[in-house]
């Protein structure tokens, strides 16, 4: 009986050892090796985007970033953020950083990370706002808020040089 019971002993132990094994495994890929750009919903090109209080008619194009104070892929852009503000506004293309959060929190976030607030326009949505399930989500639209491209998540560097190409034309 007790060969029997040390042996049951070793298989549970092995057993939990195996789910644990497991549990860290999934773990890994999906919060640290998941690429930041799977981003299930985001505008169709040709769709149309409506906000409260943003008038798309004031440039032919627009660009919305939708963002979150929380987003960790939001902050880890900051530094193409501060590169693409001044070429936006060097092109005559209106910034609209669009937040769930307050837009005090939002412009507090911007500006600890040393982010232009001059020239970009800030607006909270709420629910489903925009037609977007993960952040940051960036999307240019023209002046009747039809998309014309959107981009999903921290991009590489090619897909930085893409959004300012876009910003440029």
């Amino acid at each position: 009986m007790i060969k029997w019971k040390s042996g049951l002993d070793v298989a549970a132990n092995v057993a939990i050892l195996c789910v644990c094994i497991l549990i860290g495994v999934i773990g890994v890929k999906k919060f640290l090796l998941s690429d930041p750009r799977n981003v299930v919903d985001m505008p169709k090109k040709g769709s149309q985007i409506e906000l409260d209080g943003v008038s798309w008619g004031r440039a032919d194009r627009t660009l919305v970033l939708a963002l979150s104070t929380r987003c960790r892929y939001c902050n880890d852009s900051a530094d193409f953020y501060r590169r693409l503000a001044p070429v936006a506004a060097a092109a005559g293309v209106p910034v609209v950083a669009v937040f769930p959060q307050s837009i005090d929190e939002a412009r507090a976030q911007w500006a600890s990370q040393n982010l232009p607030l001059t020239g970009v326009d800030f607006t909270q949505v709420s629910g489903g706002g925009l037609p977007v399930s993960g952040t940051p989500t960036l999307i240019l639209v023209d002046r009747k808020g039809v998309v014309l491209r959107a981009w999903a998540g921290k991009q590489p560097a090619s897909g930085e040089a893409e959004i300012i190409h876009a910003v440029q034309q």
